[in-house]
């Protein structure tokens, strides 16, 4: 494993090579969060390069013995050279989310650039893949399902309860095995009155675009 950790600016540049064990993202990690207090900037573009996909999220400092390395005074972008290294990423936004840390993942450099030195408003939402879906919240809440750029579906999930109920991780796995049609992406929101909040989203988006979204409308 080689890397190399660069002041530019307003963030720090660090790209790790050949990175294969929880042992070497410990080292590189470390390096950085030393180079974080040495210049005094919390923000980070992290680019893993010729290395394996890492899905532990405590790999990457977010649980367990390098809870301390990552906090929620971090922004940080992930960027991979692969798909199956962007698709892990993806998985770590999600559960570093959960944990109530400002990360990202990317797939090109420029667009992590631009949201670190904020020029972009931050992602929302995320590869509706089996391996990211399973980092969804296990909570009440609702979720959209998108197309590409098209908004098509809000749904909700209305929470566990004595007879089993749903969570917004059950319901999004529900139309990953089910749907006769798969999305490409999903984004979610937890709230205490799903109903509600999804009959609020479904009335905004029919008052913007004058009907449902699509696959609402079929169900309709």
């Amino acid at each position: 494993m080689r890397y190399t950790i660069e002041n530019r600016d307003g963030y720090l540049h660090a790209a790790v090579y050949g990175r294969d064990t929880a042992e070497q993202m410990r080292e590189f990690l470390l390096a950085v969060h030393a180079a974080c207090r040495s210049h005094d900037t919390p923000k980070i573009l992290i680019s893993v390069r010729q290395s394996r996909a890492v899905f532990r999220a405590q790999d990457y400092g977010l649980s367990g013995y390098a809870n301390d390395l990552v906090t929620p005074a971090c922004q940080i972008a992930l960027v991979g050279d692969t798909d199956e290294v962007n698709s892990a990423n993806e998985y770590i936004e999600v559960v570093a989310r959960q944990q109530g840390v400002n990360v990202r993942a990317f797939r090109d450099e420029q667009a992590a650039r631009r949201w670190l030195q904020g020029d972009a408003r931050p992602a929302r939402r995320y590869r509706f893949t089996r391996i990211v879906i399973a980092g969804a919240p296990d909570d009440a809440g609702v979720y959209a399902l998108w197309e590409d750029e098209e908004l098509v579906y809000y749904g909700r999930a209305d929470g566990k309860d004595e007879g089993g109920g749903s969570t917004i991780r059950s319901r999004l796995l529900n139309h990953y095995y089910e749907g006769a049609h798969r999305p490409t992406h999903y984004s979610w929101e937890i709230c205490k009155d799903p109903a509600a909040r999804e009959a609020e989203l479904l009335g905004e988006h029919e008052r913007a675009f004058g009907r449902l979204p699509r696959l609402n409308g079929n169900a309709a």
